[in-house]
């Protein structure tokens, strides 16, 4: 399995809407994060805003629209088995980017 499909497939299973074009840059933030742990959020932002052709600041609307409508609250506890009330974009994406880092063994890196 790629990393890619390891990180669709945890975001599918816990909730997350596809239909929502803030999924494809959630996917995209996760893979750079869990590739580079000191990148900033916002170089973050800027190479998935490249990617699709917007800007950051609709990259960071976009994924603030997936997340409440997909409560991604609760679908971190759903994975960590703990509660995270509260949580920012940054914390997000750190989280599930802990959590693809820690389940390497269930895909192959690139």
């Amino acid at each position: 399995m790629e990393k890619r499909d390891f990180i669709i497939g945890t975001l599918v299973k816990t909730g997350f809407r596809t239909s929502l074009k803030g999924f494809d840059q959630f996917c995209e933030c996760v893979e750079l994060y869990s590739q580079n742990r000191t990148a900033t959020i916002d170089s973050v932002y800027t190479r998935v805003a490249e990617a699709f052709r917007c800007t950051k600041s609709s990259v960071e609307k976009n994924l603030r629209r997936l997340f409440s409508s997909s409560d991604a609250c609760a679908a971190i506890g759903k994975l960590f088995g703990m509660q995270f009330p509260d949580t920012s974009n940054k914390e997000i994406v750190a989280a599930f980017s802990n959590y693809v880092s820690l389940n390497r063994k269930y895909y192959l890196e690139a």
